[in-house]
């Protein structure tokens, strides 16, 4: 059965394992969670107290975790190493790529991304027809940038006056980062267990980054998660980043609106998918044979 829960851990507590159980205590009250049912646990603040044997635990049950700040804005994310250490094929064949791999590869992530918002506009009833001339005219490395091109109309019409920054107080901001913190650790874990090196992107090429791989493979997801905030967002009156807006913005990651290959399912079982399809197409270098994840839209008034 595979791992199905997310945990945010918001209080002050101490942690610690038992029988492969992770016990939640503090000076009230003690839970016992089971590692092998959680897919992502996400520390918020820093008022926590845990082992190493806490760690190697979640690493070896593959849990996403997300470790955020004293603002509740992600900072580390724990990724098990294991994993990597045994897939030494899979970092030969990164290690590899050629140079029309990767630049086919990235046209093809910019065009399914584009394609996604092109039809989150659509939903909302924006001028998604802008961005229509784009989709099918992505060179290859998007040599002409069409993806700031797309990114300038897209958030113009998306959202009304908003500037994208990370570390904006803007809740339409603070939502949209937070969620996509979340989608990318789970990414990153589920590349880390499939034995890539998260560190030697396709187009991403920071050498301070150690999740350069995720960040490139996360870019169709961002509409999938940009209509579900916006939906979201359309039904709350605060202005801040609320602890219940964030379980909503969690649970957003088990709501069935998402289709790939054919069927409709969640964020969260469709990146295991797609991470296992791209683990092909890194062996084979054959770019074009690579699915990507788009929006059911007749599910969304479903879910939201």
């Amino acid at each position: 059965m595979a791992a199905w829960k997310s945990i945010r851990i918001t209080k002050p507590c101490k942690l610690s394992i038992k029988s492969d159980n992770l016990i939640v205590a503090n000076e009230e009250e003690s839970f016992r969670l089971s590692l092998s049912d959680t897919d992502s646990i996400i520390f918020e603040g820093n008022n926590f107290t845990l082992t190493a044997h806490v760690l190697t635990a979640l690493a070896k049950h593959k849990v996403a975790t997300l470790f955020c700040d004293k603002y509740y804005m992600p900072q580390a994310i724990l990724l098990p190493y294991r994993q990597v250490a045994l897939g030494v094929e899979v970092i030969k064949a990164q290690i590899v790529w050629s140079k029309e791999f990767k630049s086919e590869l990235w046209q093809l992530i910019i065009e399914a991304k584009i394609l996604n918002q092109s039809a989150v506009l659509e939903y909302f009833e924006a001028d998604f027809k802008y961005l229509g001339r784009y989709i099918n005219s992505v060179a290859l490395n998007d040599k002409y940038n069409f993806e700031a091109k797309s990114a300038r109309h897209y958030w113009k019409e998306l959202f009304k006056n908003l500037k994208r920054e990370q570390e904006s107080l803007d809740i339409r901001n603070q939502a949209l980062n937070y969620a996509y913190a979340v989608c990318r650790s789970m990414i990153a874990r589920d590349l880390s267990v499939a034995g890539f090196n998260c560190a030697l992107g396709i187009w991403h090429d920071n050498q301070l980054n150690p999740y350069n791989l995720a960040d490139d493979l996360i870019e169709p997801f961002r509409p999938i998660i940009d209509i579900a905030v916006k939906k979201l967002l359309q039904n709350t009156q605060e202005e801040f980043l609320t602890p219940e807006l964030k379980k909503e913005l969690i649970l957003l990651f088990d709501k069935e609106y998402v289709l790939y290959k054919g069927g409709v399912s969640t964020i969260r079982k469709v990146t295991k998918l797609y991470i296992a399809d791209f683990k092909k197409v890194a062996f084979s270098q054959r770019a074009k044979y690579i699915n990507f994840p788009t929006i059911s839209i007749e599910k969304i008034n479903e879910c939201f």
